[in-house]
């Protein structure tokens, strides 16, 4: 896969769609949007960045022998592909998914601020699996709420959940119930949820709204959530403003009708805050969601991504640089790769960097492509192209 072409293929499409159905007829008008076209002001430059390598935390099954995690749980928490698959082993953890496990064992409110991809979901839902597993007595009823900004995300939510707490277990036999309760269920899906509540619901902030108010549900769904352990609000970053100011009055008013004074409120997002140190974005996220929350969150249980490098070559090896330009690019198997020079370039260009203040393994920030080429074009990589000149095959 070549992301250029593709890049080229969709400004391809999306100037044909914007301008087939277009027929400007006056000369001059024509020759301005003609010119808009070629310079590409209908679409923004591309960016480069690279998707990081997050720290190893510890498999499912150490944090059950350090006892941080129900036994069960081992069991659960592993790739299966279908309904009779037990899966082969347990899935093994970044660091920020450990420490957000251990954040939950406090019951204290806690975020996670980590990247697209990073298994943020796993980082609640493995605690409230492990919390309801552990519970003494296991009563009918609610114990957690998800609460999401869009109901795809709880449609996408639902499938996950059904490869770990459904695959592998016999109908009838799961050790943690989940239902999705967003207003697309109808007739007997509703009837059944609000008759046998499950463990955790899946929502949004409108229906949540909704069960507060409505009788039957008020009745039937809050009167089971009573003692609610878990809130979670996913994508916090969504609820500003208003929308924020909504939903920091119904998070308190579910504490008020679950009488729930202890409820752990746990929050995720990638883009809470950008500015500044970690620590510094650390601290602007903890008075956020204590805004929301209604309940204290302090910088340190606000948790974010620990990273590592995945090369282990020097960026700044001429010499290495040189003969992975002229061979085409690094080459060879994973230990290869992560020795190269070349590799080890890209890594420390446009993934990694470290914060001067701390010496903290951070991301790199997106570049656009220009900017990029011009910084290659100055760094050892851009002298060596320099050098070697054009490929004749290029």
């Amino acid at each position: 896969m070549d992301i250029f072409d593709i890049h080229r293929q969709l400004v391809d499409d999306y100037r044909s769609f914007t301008t087939a159905a277009v027929d400007v007829r006056d000369p001059r008008l024509k020759q301005h949007v003609d010119e808009l076209v070629a310079r590409g002001e209908q679409w923004p430059e591309p960016w480069l960045a690279l998707n990081p390598l997050f720290a190893r935390g510890g498999a499912i099954g150490d944090l059950v022998t350090e006892g941080l995690l129900h036994p069960e749980c081992e069991r659960i928490f592993r790739p299966k592909s279908d309904f009779s698959d037990r899966g082969a082993r347990a899935i093994t953890l970044h660091k920020h998914q450990c420490e957000a496990v251990e954040a939950a064992r406090t019951g204290l409110s806690y975020v996670l601020t980590t990247g697209t991809g990073s298994g943020k979901s796993l980082a609640y839902i493995i605690p409230i699996v492990d919390r309801v597993l552990r519970m003494p007595e296991r009563t009918p009823g609610v114990k957690a709420i998800i609460v999401y900004p869009m109901n795809a995300l709880a449609n996408s939510q639902v499938g996950e959940l059904e490869k770990f707490l459904r695959y592998g277990y016999a109908t009838g036999g799961e050790p943690v119930t989940f239902a999705r309760y967003t207003g697309q269920e109808k007739g007997e899906e509703r009837e059944r949820i609000l008759r046998d509540p499950p463990d955790i619901l899946l929502t949004n902030y409108v229906m949540l709204e909704l069960v507060l108010t409505r009788p039957e549900e008020r009745r039937r769904l809050v009167q089971a959530a009573q003692g609610l352990q878990f809130l979670v609000l996913d994508e916090l970053h969504t609820y500003r403003g208003r929308q924020g100011a909504d939903v920091a009055m119904l998070v308190r008013r579910v504490r008020d009708a679950c009488q729930s004074p202890d409820l752990q409120c746990v929050g995720t997002s990638a883009t809470m805050a950008s500015a500044g140190t970690v620590d510094d974005q650390r601290n602007v996220v903890a008075q956020v969601a204590s805004q929301i929350f209604g309940a204290p969150v302090t910088a340190d249980r606000v948790i974010g991504e620990t990273l590592d490098r995945a090369t282990l070559g020097d960026p700044s090896d001429v010499a290495g640089l040189t003969v992975d330009v002229r061979r085409g690019g690094a080459r060879g198997d994973y230990d290869a790769l992560a020795s190269s020079a070349l590799a080890t370039w890209i890594e420390s260009t446009f993934g990694l960097d470290e914060e001067p203040e701390t010496g903290r393994i951070v991301r790199q920030q997106p570049a656009r492509v220009r900017e990029s080429a011009a910084s290659a074009s100055s760094s050892n990589l851009g002298r060596v192209m320099r050098v070697l000149g054009p490929r004749p095959d290029r």
